[in-house]
């Protein structure tokens, strides 16, 4: 039995953080990048991969250079893609008269943002990315920097993996740069079996 070990990091603070931040890219500020490395000093990885907005692969790369690794891009660690609402105020989506987004909260697996992405798709392709990554990195530490909806979506298939209700949107206190960590063993057969090992809030010093 081999295992493979992942840190899946929340980006830190960007601008604009009020706002519903799906594909929309704004940089990020300087507690933001505080977050990221507080965060992430702390992790032994050998691999690293990003997700290509610029809230995690401006840091991506800096922390590429600065272990003298490469840094690879991969679009299945992007936040989910919130359609029309993309950018637009929180505030103004919950007070939406079509009710629409107060829907989606309360039921995201059956609920999509208009001309979004559903709540199936982002889990069949990181948990797709996971699978991938556990076969070629086997016995290695891969560090992944990625969004808010992915490391939720994640958390809701290993605890349960049903998609019924909102546990991972409400249940879950998920702050920047907050950290998942998983282990995926990989037995005699080839049969995967995905482990919670932690899920750990950004040091509080830094904001």
């Amino acid at each position: 039995m081999t295992t493979t070990e992942f840190h899946l990091v929340r980006h830190g603070q960007p601008q604009d953080a009020e706002r519903l931040l799906g594909r929309s890219d704004p940089p990020l500020t300087e507690l933001g990048w505080r977050q990221w490395q507080a965060s992430c000093a702390p992790l032994v990885w050998q691999h690293l991969y990003s997700s290509p907005l610029r809230r995690c692969a401006d840091f991506g790369q800096q922390l590429a250079r600065q272990h003298q690794r490469p840094l690879q891009f991969d679009e299945r660690l992007q936040e989910l893609d919130f359609g029309h609402w993309d950018g637009q105020p929180l505030a103004q989506l919950w007070q939406r008269p079509e009710g629409d987004f107060e829907a989606y909260w309360q039921q995201p697996w059956q609920q999509v943002p208009p001309a979004g992405e559903t709540t199936a798709s982002l889990l069949q392709r990181t948990t797709g990315l996971l699978a991938e990554l556990a076969e070629r990195h086997q016995g290695e530490t891969v560090l992944l920097l990625t969004h808010s909806g992915v490391i939720r979506v994640l958390l809701s298939w290993l605890l349960s993996g049903q998609q019924q209700d909102n546990a991972h949107l409400s249940r879950v206190a998920l702050g920047h740069a907050a950290r998942l960590q998983i282990q995926v063993y990989i037995d005699e057969q080839g049969l995967h079996w995905p482990q919670l090992m932690g899920l750990f809030p950004a040091p509080t010093d830094h904001e």
